[in-house]
């Protein structure tokens, strides 16, 4: 593979970011340079540092609608990976399957492009083995010379004697089979690899011996008789090769499952040599027999294991034609498939009224492709499984059944879904067709191997409503998007067979050129008849007093229908009464009701059934069977005889609770499964199940579904009370993710026994399909208060069904309220609600995580904690910042860049969020999971998505002036992208009705588009003189709203386009966004001024006041659908809730995002709050607990990002500033405040420096000046400096006290008189001056500016001291001076660190590198032995001056940017100060420490005797983590990939992490790991 190394953009807001605050980018920011000269300022320091940085790595938006930009990653992701021009694949080999005429022998002209395929293979596949030699690099041309191999073969040891007898033999093998000369070549790089692997590898001494018999008599290898055999040596041959050449997947597979791998590999080794001694004894005898080749996948199953399947849905050989019957239908269609003319239809609709005999010919077909060697898969949809919505899993499971008939299409599947976890389980169709189907399928023919591949789809009709199967037609018809495009060809070599009732959505949507319909219903009836009429005599031919003219007068009968037919010969068959025999049933049937279709269906269907229950029985038998069959139909999903009795052992009532067969023993011919105990009951055809649901049809043997429902709720609850239980599946070990215990399905199949498994997952949907009943309620209650409540999550966990206890629960919740009596019910409910909404993602990666990293962190108060943590002594316990109650936040989704815009579902459930990396995520709003890949289509940021009403599509307005419609449950683009505005789209919105989009453009116009063309409504709506930035659409449709960057917002007349009104004033700065009150009455806006306004529609006069309370911009306003309250996100990183009519804020700001909150939303319920923000989050937050909390706790820390820290000389305090604009003073020892915040500057606080007295401290703003103040009192000491024109970056103290020197985006120096506030400034620099600092005899300047340059100069003579300095390939942003004033030591945003020659200017040694982000700041031990830096990539990293290695590794535990780094005198403490808002102390010597397997490098605590106990079994035989600190997704994970357990960040942002002695927050969080039982101990945790 090719790389190419890439300088990320500057323009990337990750990256380029000003201190706590935003990125300098093309137009991230709410607003983008004003084109109209606005007055306007852009927001925060973004803005105010903009500048020369905008001007010198932005283009205009005004000159460029498209400019080219950088995908938004991690700033450590500079690699990127190009496809290599040359696909190399891995693929297992198949031996042609048409031997030669003459010899049996497959010819090697045929095959040369595939051996020299896997001879090329095998040089790749066995890199990981050992060194490559230079016999392997000429590996291509061993095909076309084998003898030449024996010369190199030679020079290797001993154990490869038997190689190189197999290799005597290369002539002769090569002419007899080109896999076998492939093979040898495979074998002989092997050899040549590793001599431990060789020694092994020369155990497979039955290959030369096999090859040497076989070649010994020519004639042999003619014998026809031998030809399968010979085939199957073949196949195993390439079987051997195809395990060496993958050996180093198969190695790590085992590894990963903890197997001894040499002793695995003399395993597979020797059940090859069995194999091949017994084919060689066939040889011998000359006898074919039956020997199954062995085919070693290990590696592929572990990367197909965890991909959702549907079960029972395959080829049912029973249900196949009756020999001799539809063989001019079957060979039709057989032909159709073999047939390779230009212009055969791809896809072939057999389609027929019920009984007609689909399903018969389908499974034949099928049977008949897979019996003659063929590539297929079948996939029948059952009414009866309607609830395990097989439509979201047919072509997954098909997926897996083509991999199963080849391993070419196995392996091309196992590289699919490698390490894409979200592509096993995706229900988005589309994305299974071309990943899981295409894609591998196409493997076979790159291999040269021409072969159809047949899918058959059966009974369609039976996948449910029309939208269920909605997808799959538009896919079958080649129509992947609702546009007037011409259909999407499907690969050449497919056919699709499709049966189905001719329904009308699929018979209005299937047709084209490529679809040929069947219709069974046209078929001659002369053919049909004959046909039926051999299907009787074959049913009766056990019945001798029958002959041709019955079996005619039955046919002619039938109307055609199979299907009467069975049930009529069954029916005639019958024994079940005394006195009515096979004559008197068959003239009973002829002399019976005439009709067609359904009439004679049903006519039958009483016939049986009266036979079955007689007339003078019913009054018992009824009942019984209207039970039995209830619970049948009534089922969500078919159950086995056996599930369904033990289902019926726990009715409420002791008089249903009898064995099922009784029942359905004598229903043999109306039901499946009556005489097997695991095979699931339904009825055998579709109309029988029409017949007993209607009343009106089917009389006294009507069945109610609804009439069983409470005996199936009270059933399921006491099958889970007594089948449930802790570690169900016996998990070994918690350090493994579900998707790496290979078994797990087997476990889960042979643990949770059928009825179990359907208990838990339909539980809710009886209880809610019943009547309020009390018994049934104490039922549910007795539910939430045992353990059976954690065992039931966990084994939905295990079954990967835990999303669907959501839906189980709001039922539950909905079904239970109003009920005063069961009121604690509701909230045991609502507080498992929240337990799996916060902890769901946790879960479903790791289950035992459930008691080790779920319960423990739970609110002390919330009924999940107080009831079982108790029970669980084992596991982690908060030995501080344990909160008490569920926090306001409620989880935290990670995107792949930063957030521009969310919307959510009319539903609920889904959340879509538009990137600045071009793309749509979209996620489940309960789970957390991604529901599909990133939709990609853009080629630009997208700054706004919509759902459509329906949430049947979404639509996204972006940078590249385009708007998209998506399907929202595949991700697909629905047609072409929607063109006509000129520059960005900021904004986008859809009427009420689903039918118009309305865009906002930088273009200043708004446009109406029409969702299904893709067409424009007439002329842009114009009237604004700037930017549009955001625009909405009333309920009832008639109104569009806009607002622009002219700090205008106008109305619009849908209909028309005309303006409707003035325009409505007001605001002071540029409008953001805006939003209308569900009733439309009034008007919501929100602007860059930090105010929230309320407008009267009709009248345009504004609601009283601005709401104001945000510190900085409010960018995006939503209102909750009662009207009531409206929700901001702001600049300041918070999010405030707003009383409409009073104008107060509610509650308390949602603090937690890092960054800009650029979007929010509100869920229909009104129970959530959705954010996303610049941090690259996504936040859910609940809506009721911020509503429900009337007072705020009193906030410690700071409540902005902490920009800069200093520590006092005596070390005992430590100065912060912070964009919260105060400055701090804190005891190094406690965290506690010592001071009261000193408040006086008017924005964020960049920069603290202390007096070398520790009695003062002096601070630099964004507000232009510098203040110093009074450290015991916090008072001011003198007034305000002021003489910059920008913001103040850096200050520093002179050591005598007398002057202070100061850096700014003024691009200037300037050197302060303390006493008399006079200044000079020194000019230099022609770009910002970001740090500056003043040597320890006060004689020198060192400045460090964005113009790449290290500025010296003479303190008292204000002159250059010498040239700048220059190395640094980007931005210098920290400079510090050693304490000899000999070096100078400055960090980079180019990510390195350089050390200087303070007399030469040279640079001393290479650049220190090590971080993986710019170096934001640098300080110097007092001994000048050590360097201390901090990044942007959250770490804080300790140097040695002399050598310039990294002392240990970096410490971790912020969670965002490191902005600034002190060092004690003493040497043993470092300070940092982060955009996390928290600062952390850290232990130096921790770090000499931390290279020994000590406990306490697995402490999260102040104490050291909470360290994990048993530490070595999670840390093994590798180095210690990093730092232990939590990954971005709150988990503790070894370098191996071992979990040890996960923190909910959401409310535990701030960690105690191995090596800190401090940190100063809210609630920081201290662990007790002294107990915890992990690993293979794990199980230990609970109490029993």
């Amino acid at each position: 593979m090719r790389w190419r190394w890439s300088k990320q953009s500057h323009s990337e807001p990750h990256l380029v970011q000003e201190r706590g605050r935003s990125p300098a980018s093309q137009d991230l920011s709410p607003l983008s340079p004003s084109g109209n000269g606005s007055t306007g300022r852009p927001p925060g320091l973004v803005r105010k540092l903009a500048g020369k940085m905008a001007m010198r790595f932005t283009r205009s938006a005004r000159q460029s609608p498209n400019p080219e930009h950088t995908a938004a990653g991690s700033s450590s992701q500079d690699i990127q990976p190009i496809q290599s021009t040359e696909e190399v694949t891995t693929s297992t080999l198949e031996p042609n399957p048409e031997p030669s005429s003459n010899s049996g022998i497959v010819e090697p002209s045929s095959t040369n492009k595939v051996v020299n395929k896997a001879i090329a293979n095998a040089s790749k596949g066995l890199a990981d083995i050992g060194q490559v030699p230079t016999i392997v690099q000429h590996a291509s041309s061993m095909s076309a010379d084998i003898p030449s191999v024996s010369g190199a073969i030679d020079t290797f040891s001993v154990f490869l004697k038997s190689l190189k007898a197999f290799n005597t033999v290369a002539n002769e093998i090569a002419n007899i089979h080109p896999y076998a000369k492939a093979a040898l070549s495979i074998f002989t790089c092997a050899s040549t690899r590793n001599s431990t692997f060789a020694l092994r590898l020369t155990k497979l001494y039955r290959l030369s011996e096999v090859y040497t018999f076989i070649t010994e008599d020519e004639e042999l290898t003619k014998i026809q008789s031998m030809v399968a055999v010979y085939e199957k040596i073949a196949q195993q041959t390439l079987e051997c090769a195809d395990f060496i050449s993958h050996y180093s997947e198969t190695k790590s597979a085992w590894m990963r499952l903890g197997k001894h791998v040499f002793d695995e590999t003399d395993a597979t080794i020797r059940s090859y040599n069995n194999v091949l001694d017994s084919l060689m004894q066939q040889f011998r005898d000359k006898a074919a027999r039956d020997t199954v080749v062995i085919v070693h996948h290990i590696a592929d199953s572990l990367d197909l294991f965890g991909m959702e399947c549907a079960t029972g849905a395959g080829l049912n050989p029973s249900k196949c034609c009756l020999p001799d019957t539809r063989q001019d239908l079957l060979k039709d269609i057989q032909n159709w498939i073999r047939s390779t003319e230009a212009g055969t239809p791809q896809v072939l609709w057999l389609s027929g009224t019920a009984g007609k005999g689909k399903s018969a010919v389908a499974h034949t077909i099928a049977k008949w492709h897979i019996e003659n060697g063929g590539v297929g898969a079948c996939f029948c949809f059952d009414r009866t499984q309607q609830a395990s919505r097989g439509q979201d899993k047919v072509f997954r499971t098909m997926a897996r059944d083509l991999a199963d008939c080849n391993p070419i299409v196995r392996r091309a599947l196992a590289q699919a879904v490698r390490d894409r976890d979200g592509l096993k389980r995706t229900p988005d169709i589309m994305k299974q067709w071309q990943e899981l189907i295409v894609g591998p399928t196409n493997m076979i023919a790159s291999k040269g191997i021409a072969a159809p591949v047949l899918m058959i789809i059966e009974a369609l009709d039976e996948s449910g409503e029309a939208d269920s199967r909605e997808q799959i037609i538009r896919l079958l018809a080649g129509r992947l998007n609702t546009s007037n495009s011409q259909p999407v060809e499907l690969p050449a070599n497919f056919r699709i067979l499709l049966t189905s009732r001719p329904l009308k959505d699929i018979h209005n949507k299937l047709h084209g050129p490529h679809v040929r319909n069947v219709s069974l219903d046209g078929v001659s009836s002369v053919s049909t008849e004959l046909d039926i009429q051999r299907y009787i005599s074959h049913k009766l031919e056990d019945l001798h007093i029958f002959n041709d003219v019955h079996f005619k007068k039955l046919a002619l009968k039938s109307d055609g229908l199979f299907e009467w037919a069975r049930l009529t010969c069954d029916y005639i068959k019958g024994t079940n009464r005394i006195g009515l025999g096979p004559i008197e049933r068959f003239n009973d049937v002829c002399t019976g009701i005439s009709g067609t279709g359904t009439q004679l269906l049903d006519d039958m269907y009483e016939r049986i059934l009266t036979d079955i229950i007689p007339v003078k029985e019913r009054r018992q038998a009824i009942p019984v069977f209207r039970s039995v069959m209830g619970q049948i139909l009534a089922s969500s999903e078919p159950l086995p005889m056996s599930a369904l009795t033990a289902m019926r052992r726990n009715f409420s009532s002791a008089q249903g609770r009898y064995e099922v067969d009784w029942v359905v023993g004598p229903l043999s011919s109306l039901l499946s499964g009556t005489t097997d105990p695991h095979t699931p009951i339904r009825p055998l055809h579709a109309s029988f199940y029409d017949f007993l649901t209607d009343e009106s049809r089917s009389g006294h043997f009507f069945v109610d579904r609804s009439s069983v429902q409470g005996d199936l709720a009270f059933a399921s609850l006491r099958v889970m009370e007594r089948g449930l239980r802790f570690n169900i599946c016996s998990l070994e070990n918690s350090y493994l993710p579900n998707s790496s215990v290979p078994d797990l399905e087997k476990r889960v199949k042979e643990s949770i026994p059928v009825e179990l498994s359907y208990s838990c997952r339909f539980w809710g949907t009886h209880v809610t399909a019943t009547s309020f009943e009390s018994l049934l309620a104490k039922e549910v209650e007795a539910f939430f208060d045992e353990e059976r409540l954690l065992w039931w999550l966990e084994a939905l966990a295990l079954m990967k069904s835990l999303s669907g206890s959501v839906a189980t629960l709001s039922c539950i919740a909905n079904w239970i309220s109003g009920h005063g009596e069961f009121t604690h019910v509701s909230e045991a409910v609502r507080d498992t609600l929240r337990f799996i909404r916060t902890f769901a993602s946790t879960i479903l990666r790791s289950t035992p995580h459930l008691y080790l990293s779920a319960l423990p962190f739970a609110p002390t108060q919330s009924r999940m904690f107080r009831k079982f943590a108790s029970k669980f002594g084992c596991t982690p316990r908060i030995v501080a910042g344990h909160v008490e109650n569920w926090p306001e936040m409620e989880k935290i989704l990670h995107a792949n860049g930063v957030v521009f815009s969310v919307a959510l579902s009319p539903d609920g459930k889904c959340i879509a969020c538009g990137l600045v990396d071009c793309t749509i995520q979209v996620w489940d709003m309960d789970t957390g999971e991604a529901l599909c890949a990133p939709l990609r289509g853009h080629t630009g940021h997208v700054w706004s998505v919509a759902f459509s009403p329906d949430g049947r599509r979404i639509v996204s307005g972006s940078w590249d002036c385009t708007v998209r419609v998506w399907d929202a449950k595949t991700g697909e683009a629905l047609g072409s992208p929607l063109k006509g505005h000129t520059d960005f789209v900021r904004s986008v919105a859809i009427s009420p009705d689903g039918r118009r989009i309305v865009s906002g453009s930088h273009d200043r116009t708004i446009r109406v588009w029409d969702m299904e063309t893709g067409e424009a409504f007439g002329s842009p709506l114009k009237g604004h003189t700037d930017y549009v930035r955001s625009v909405a659409i009333s309920s009832d449709g008639r109104r569009i709203v806009s607002g622009s960057d002219d700090m205008m917002i106008r109305v619009w007349d849908m209909e028309t386009g005309d303006a409707l009104g003035t325009p409505l004033q007001g605001h002071t700065a540029l409008i953001l966004s805006i939003t209308i009150s569900p009733d439309g009455k009034y008007i919501v806006s929100v602007s860059y001024d930090k105010t929230i306004r309320v407008w009267d529609m009709e009248t345009g006069e504004a609601f009283g006041a601005p709401l104001q309370g945000h510190t900085g911009s409010v960018g995006s306003v939503a209102i909750f659908l009662d009207g009531t309250r409206i929700v901001s996100g702001s600049e300041d990183q918070t999010i405030r809730v707003w009383d409409v009519k009073t104008g107060v804020a509610l509650g308390f700001p949602l603090q937690g995002h890092s960054h800009y909150v650029s979007s929010v939303t509100i869920s229909p319920d009104g129970s959530r709050i959705v954010s996303g923000s610049w941090d690259k989050t996504i936040r859910v937050w609940d809506a009721d607990i911020i509503m429900g909390k009337t007072s705020v706790a009193t906030l410690e820390s700071h409540t902005g990002s902490v920009n800069s820290v200093a520590i006092s000389p005596d070390g005992c305090s430590i100065v912060s500033g912070s964009n919260d604009t105060t400055v701090r003073v804190w005891d190094i020892e406690t965290g506690k405040a010592l001071v009261a915040p000193i408040r006086g500057h008017a924005e964020s606080v960049l920069s603290v420096a202390m007096s070398p007295d520790g009695k003062g401290v002096v601070s630099g703003s964004a507000d232009k000046s510098i203040r110093m103040w009074n450290l015991e009192t916090g008072d001011v000491l003198a007034v305000s400096l002021e003489a910059h024109t920008s913001d103040v970056l850096s200050v520093a103290i002179s050591p005598d006290r007398n002057s202070i020197v100061s850096g700014s985006s003024d691009e200037t120096i300037r050197v302060w008189d303390i006493e008399t506030g006079e200044a000079y400034h020194l000019s230099g620099h022609s770009d910002r001056i970001w740090s500056v600092a003043i040597s320890s005899d006060g004689n020198r300047i060192v400045s460090g500016s964005f113009d790449k340059t290290i500025g010296v100069w003479d303190m008292v003579t204000r002159n250059v001291l010498c040239a700048p300095l220059q190395g640094h390939t980007d931005y210098v942003l920290s400079v510090a001076i050693s304490p000899d004033v000999c070096h100078i030591v400055s960090g980079s945003l180019d990510k390195t660190i350089r050390v200087w020659d303070m007399g030469t200017g040279k640079p001393l040694g290479a650049p220190l590198e090590g971080h993986t982000a710019g170096v934001n700041t640098v300080a110097i031990s007092s001994d000048g032995n050590r360097i201390v830096s901090g990044s942007t990539d959250q770490t804080v990293r300790v140097w040695d001056m002399k050598t310039g290695k990294a002392v240990g590794p970096p410490f971790r535990g912020h969670t965002a940017v490191v902005w600034s780094v002190a060092i004690s005198r003493d040497g043993k403490r470092i300070v940092s100060g982060s955009e996390d808002t928290t600062i952390r102390v850290w232990d130096v010597e921790f770090l000499g420490r931390r290279q020994s397997f000590e406990a306490p490098a697995m402490c999260f605590s102040l104490n050291p005797i909470h360290a994990l106990c048993s530490a070595s079994s999670f840390l093994q035989d590798s180095k210690i983590p990093a730092s232990s600190s939590p990954n971005e997704e709150g988990w503790i994970v070894s370098p191996e990939g071992r979990l040890l357990l996960c923190i909910p960040l959401n409310f535990h942002p701030v960690v105690y992490t191995p090596g800190t002695m401090l940190v100063i927050a809210n609630n920081p969080l201290q662990l007790d790991l002294s107990c915890v039982a992990h690993g293979t101990s794990w199980h230990q945790c609970w109490e029993q």
